[in-house]
């Protein structure tokens, strides 16, 4: 990530407001006690639909694929070829976390580049997108933020792994959550390979999101996911653009019987079948807040379709984390009340590949 470009365009604008920064793991963040306009925990998506938008000029995104907990409306800024900003009113508070997941039928990624608290109680997400070769390319695609400090209830954890060369370390605090109450905490394994333990809210189920995360063409994803007693372990692999495994920094969230927004309607799926042509996904791994029973379907090497029935398809939000021990990534190609949600998985090489793959619906 090229923080010192940033460094500066954000020192001038937080200085201003009378904020401090400070740097976390290469994150540009407020230091801790700094007053901030109207702030406000709770969530945020958008489908960033008008990729080639004039550069510096905010767009308002269709409103029905935007939502903001606080009442706001989300705008989207195009700063460069492939770089965006996502600007969410009244959500800039320093924490949560972020996903993002390209969209289209070509095999371009995005992952996020950063988050920072912006003018006015805001918070500025940034989005970099690149073609498979790892080329910065305009494109579409689907941006999510959540930021929670309520424990019990239903099932959620979520880290910023922001020390992807470190053996063994406590991910920033300020960058995640556990719902149990306890303290996440990564290994690294390998080039690449790192593990995840979520403390207090282990079981042989749920879901899981991961994003790349930092201004470069990587791609991460979740290898598997278990339980040990009370401690749920998730498994990353991170790989560059032509495949290899690579350290990379990333977003993970865990879920169980709960959107990864912590609302509903809400709806998931492990899709464990690659080469089924169509199958109702495991039940543990398998959520829908209105108790429907969902369905998976293959149409073609590497196409799927994902139907929750009873979910307003017609507007809401998808996320999509491509699973498995090889180099395959996944992402939404669209969603519509009568197709369901549409996905594609690639090679490193472009092609199609059928692969498993987690995907989830909020509304």
């Amino acid at each position: 990530m090229r923080v010192s470009r940033f460094l500066k365009e954000w020192r001038t604008r937080l200085l201003a407001a009378g904020a401090a920064l400070t740097m976390a793991g290469g994150a540009v963040v407020l230091a801790p006690g700094v007053a901030q306009a109207a702030p406000a925990r709770g969530l945020a998506y958008v489908w960033a639909n008008s990729p080639n938008s004039a550069l510096n000029v905010p767009y308002t995104p269709s409103t029905l694929y935007s939502r903001n907990s606080t009442g706001g409306t989300n705008t989207v800024v195009r700063t460069g070829t492939g770089q965006y900003t996502v600007r969410m009113p009244g959500l800039g508070l320093v924490g949560g976390t972020v996903h993002v997941t390209a969209y289209g039928s070509t095999s371009h990624t995005c992952g996020v580049t950063y988050w920072v608290p912006g003018a006015g109680g805001r918070l500025d997400v940034h989005v970099s997108c690149f073609t498979r070769t790892g080329a910065r390319v305009n494109t579409t695609f689907d941006a999510s933020f959540v930021n929670t400090a309520t424990v019990g209830g239903s099932r959620i954890a979520y880290v910023w792994a922001n020390q992807p060369t470190s053996a063994s370390y406590t991910p920033s605090t300020s960058y995640q959550f556990n719902s149990g109450g306890s303290t996440n905490t990564i290994t690294r394994q390998g080039a690449g390979q790192y593990r995840v333990r979520v403390p207090s809210i282990g079981a042989a189920a749920g879901h899981v999101q991961v994003t790349a995360y930092g201004d470069v063409a990587a791609r991460c994803k979740v290898v598997n996911w278990y339980p040990s007693g009370s401690t749920e372990y998730v498994n990353v692999r991170c790989h560059n653009a032509v495949g290899r495994l690579a350290d990379n920094r990333f977003t993970l969230t865990y879920v169980r019987s709960t959107g990864i927004l912590r609302t509903t309607p809400a709806a998931y799926a492990w899709a464990n079948r690659p080469t089924t042509a169509a199958y109702n996904p495991a039940a543990a791994y398998a959520y829908n807040s209105t108790g429907s029973v969902m369905r998976i379907r293959r149409t073609g090497t590497g196409t799927y379709r994902f139907v929750p029935p009873n979910m307003p398809l017609g507007n809401g939000h998808v996320q999509v984390t491509a699973y498995g021990s090889d180099s395959a990534y996944c992402k939404v190609d669209y969603w519509t009340p009568s197709t369901g949600v549409q996905i594609r998985c690639f090679a490193p090489s472009g092609a199609l590949v059928d692969t498993y793959y987690d995907v989830a619906f909020q509304r």
